[in-house]
């Protein structure tokens, strides 16, 4: 066998790939070199518009380079839309983790994520009506003069609620990530029982 790119002869059947619609056959050196490659490339499925059809953005037909068992949709290289939504995208992936849900749906809504917005909105909603009942469980707290300590959920720090602070941290202060996934209603209850 032959490599298309280098014509190194090498012995077997080489590595095949689907470049510009042709199916070429690669040495091994050439095939690494060339999965790197496109591995950097700007690719269309991080795009909110991806569909492996068709961009749902400009209805253009997606046409996959496949290296491997891979398939690169290298047409966001040339794509005028791709950095305006990936970056605003991230950005809205970024206020998640960081607990700014209201950017976050408003971000979504801009890139016409109405779905994704919706369910931003209703978990928002549920958010606000545990807030009040979280709110008398730490009025009791304070009440009692406890504190309750507890451990961040991603690096582990100590965090402290009740007598002592009685703000509801969002955010670790050493982390800064989000600490949503603590239920603190449910801590404090246990706590008080």
């Amino acid at each position: 066998m032959q490599c298309d790119v280098c014509g190194k002869k090498f012995p077997g059947s080489g590595l095949s790939l689907t470049l510009d619609g042709k199916q070429r056959t690669f040495c091994a050196d050439c095939y690494t070199r060339i999965r790197v490659e496109y591995g950097k490339k700007k690719n269309c499925d991080d795009c909110t518009h991806f569909n492996k059809d068709s961009c749902k953005l400009t209805r253009t037909k997606m046409k996959p380079i496949s290296i491997g068992y891979m398939d690169y949709f290298v047409q966001a290289e040339k794509c005028a839309n791709y950095k305006k939504y990936v970056e605003t995208e991230q950005n809205a992936t970024a206020n998640l983790k960081t607990g700014r849900h209201i950017e976050a749906t408003q971000t979504r809504e801009k890139l016409g994520m109405s779905e994704k917005a919706t369910r931003l909105r209703q978990k928002q909603e549920e958010m606000t009506a545990s807030r009040d009942n979280l709110d008398n469980l730490i009025k009791q707290l304070v009440d009692r003069g406890q504190t309750l300590t507890y451990h961040c959920c991603h690096c582990g720090s100590s965090l402290r609620i009740g007598a002592k602070s009685t703000e509801v941290l969002k955010i670790c202060p050493k982390c800064r990530y989000s600490l949503e996934a603590i239920d603190m209603a449910k801590l404090i209850n246990q706590h008080m029982a």
